[in-house]
């Protein structure tokens, strides 16, 4: 009889031990996922990446786009009849056309264009007091036609062009200097698609301005109907601990919720959560710039920096898509897709160590 009671004990004490200890994994498992939304700790799941070049093309723009441009040795970039552009911003229009936006005063422009060929399709010169940054394409939600917005630098401006002509349409004040710019828009959605989703009630618009912020940006129902875009949300980017600043042209990827950034000075993409703006992946593109036909001319050019992220449109629903990528003054778009790096440091230790080697703070 004491030896049947002492086992109930025992069972009895083991069970609770066990409920304990479940009880205890849960809320430590909760500490950890809140922590990680939080951005106070970093996500053990962030993977670190390498590329692979599928494919390599040229990145021109025609005589005649640019032709505005008043001093022929910006930057002191050599320019002959091929202008390579200076990138800020681009997309995929089609499944083989892109649209791309450019910077430099006097010579800033926005153009679509074909990527097999080169060739610029349609293009828009911007006014020369316009340095231009990122753009994305945006849903007008009462009408369900498509805009071209395009951030400029430090004029405190949102252009906003008709995607049809081309021609600008309006025009923003904007609180935020001007870096990158991104949407949910799926530029490949009819409008018929897009009014049978209901679309303009999820439809996002994000920005970033050079500090550690992901900005969200109001929609207005009838894009004349202010002559103000307002911040409606803001969230701290971090990564493996630390706060991301210079966050610069943005790709939004539907699969993942989650935007593609190239940050300013650097080789990295980091692919960051739209819901945390904590980062979930870091890719390496160190040596990308190498393969460029003018890289005896740009490697000494600090402003030639890796800038330009747009996803394949065939890709868009896969975990790892393939991405164009290219930089500043680039003569070439590189076709990549992610290669996982098995001996990197811990996230947080690659950072730490990648900044202090290019001579930059986090």
């Amino acid at each position: 009889m004491c030896l049947f009671r002492f086992i109930r004990k025992a069972l009895v004490l083991t069970i609770v031990i066990v409920l304990l200890v479940i009880v205890a994994s849960v809320f430590l498992i909760l500490h950890f996922i809140n922590s990680a939304k939080e951005g106070n700790i970093f996500p053990y799941g962030i993977g670190i990446y390498t590329y692979k070049v599928l494919n390599t093309y040229d990145h021109i723009h025609d005589p005649l786009v640019g032709k505005h441009i008043k001093n022929e040795n910006i930057l002191n970039i050599r320019r002959d009849d091929k202008h390579f552009p200076f990138t800020q911003g681009l997309f995929f229009s089609n499944n083989e056309t892109l649209i791309e936006s450019t910077g430099l005063y006097n010579a800033s422009y926005l153009r679509e264009f074909d990527l097999l060929s080169g060739k610029t399709i349609r293009f828009h010169n911007l006014e020369s007091k316009y340095f231009g940054e990122g753009t994305t394409l945006v849903i007008e939600p009462s009408t369900f036609r498509k805009f071209l917005f395009v951030l400029t630098y430090k004029e405190k401006k949102i252009l906003v062009f008709n995607y049809e002509t081309f021609e600008l349409y309006h025009t923003y004040y904007n609180e935020l200097d001007g870096y990158g710019l991104t949407s949910n828009v799926d530029p490949l959605q009819s409008k018929e698609d897009l009014r049978q989703n209901n679309f303009p009630l999820y439809q996002k618009l994000w920005a970033t301005s050079g500090d550690e912020y992901l900005y969200e940006l109001d929609i207005p129902p009838n894009l004349k109907d202010t002559d103000k875009l307002s911040v409606v949300n803001k969230k701290k980017i971090k990564c493996a601990g630390f706060h991301i600043y210079r966050v610069n042209e943005l790709e939004y990827h539907p699969k993942t919720k989650s935007i593609f950034a190239n940050i300013f000075l650097t080789d990295l993409i980091l692919q960051i959560d739209v819901d945390t703006a904590t980062c979930l992946k870091i890719i390496d593109l160190k040596g990308l710039i190498e393969r460029c036909s003018n890289y005896k001319q740009i490697k000494n050019k600090l402003e030639t920096v890796l800038n330009g992220i747009a996803i394949r449109p065939e890709s868009r629903q896969d975990e790892l898509p393939t991405l164009l990528v290219t930089g500043k003054l680039w003569s070439n778009i590189f076709e990549i897709t992610f290669v996982r790096n098995k001996n990197a440091f811990a996230p947080n230790v690659f950072l730490k160590e990648y900044y202090k080697t290019i001579g930059n703070k986090i």
